[in-house]
């Protein structure tokens, strides 16, 4: 057997494994976009990290305001260096569960990180749904999800498993938050820059990892794998796929 069909995370533990953010995302572009979300709040206020990975932009939320944290993820891996990063546990509580099974705080959260997991909640309207629920009157949601810049060709959908109506635009991504009873706040999309950075260290790392692996079991699986996943982000996925980010007050 071998040891990716005992962690099924394997992959994307590997090929994350220099990784920050789990998404192509800047420094500079988080921090403004954190700063946003947490303006106005205090010792006093929970804010949840919804399928955090690493919990780097709980931990960078943490470190830019009073509050107090909460991860969920179900890769123990990114949790054990997201818990080594942060040592303030009074702070950050992490939890190894899926999201919808974790222990909420009775008063509610009054923010929401939820970057590139809105799976975590079944999809991205389930995800503001939800949310809705769990955040204060007032609180805030940065939410962050794949859109289409043009239609998807269906040789690229069938590199990502998917189908054209898994995602729509990023302007009809906004105006799903506002449907759904969201006030718009800022919006925000990835650049061309940031694609380049997060998927060739993606690649760099995992062929790193196996040059210096060699009798990994998982080699050829994990090599053609991942040129397959790059080839088709060179051909398609720089032009087709975009990555938005949408910060949203609750009434």
């Amino acid at each position: 057997m071998s040891n990716s069909n005992r962690d099924p995370f394997r992959f994307s533990t590997i090929a994350h494994s220099n990784h920050r953010y789990l998404s192509p995302l800047s420094d500079g572009k988080a921090q403004g976009l954190l700063r946003s979300l947490t303006s106005n709040l205090s010792a006093e206020d929970i804010v949840l990290d919804a399928g955090c990975g690493k919990a780097a932009l709980l931990r960078d939320t943490l470190n830019m305001s009073p509050v107090c944290g909460v991860g969920v993820d179900i890769n123990r891996d990114f949790l054990d260096e997201a818990r080594s990063l942060f040592s303030d546990e009074a702070r950050l509580t992490l939890f190894d569960c899926p999201l919808l099974e974790h222990s909420r705080p009775s008063q509610g959260y009054s923010a929401i990180i939820c970057v590139g997991s809105t799976h975590a909640f079944g999809s991205f309207e389930e995800c503001l749904r939800i949310s809705m629920d769990w955040l204060k009157p007032g609180g805030r949601i940065l939410i962050a999800d794949g859109y289409w810049k043009q239609s998807p060709s269906q040789a690229y959908l069938d590199v990502l498993g998917g189908t054209a109506d898994e995602f729509v635009s990023h302007a009809q991504n906004a105006a799903r938050a506002h449907t759904l009873g969201y006030a718009v706040l800022r919006t925000a999309t990835s650049s061309d820059d940031e694609w380049d950075e997060y998927e060739g260290e993606y690649c760099n790392a995992m062929m790193q990892h196996l040059a210096t692996h060699p009798d990994d079991p998982d080699s050829e699986k994990f090599s053609l794998r991942m040129q397959r996943w790059h080839q088709a982000y060179l051909e398609w996925g720089r032009a087709t796929l975009g990555f938005g980010y949408y910060l949203l007050a609750r009434s």
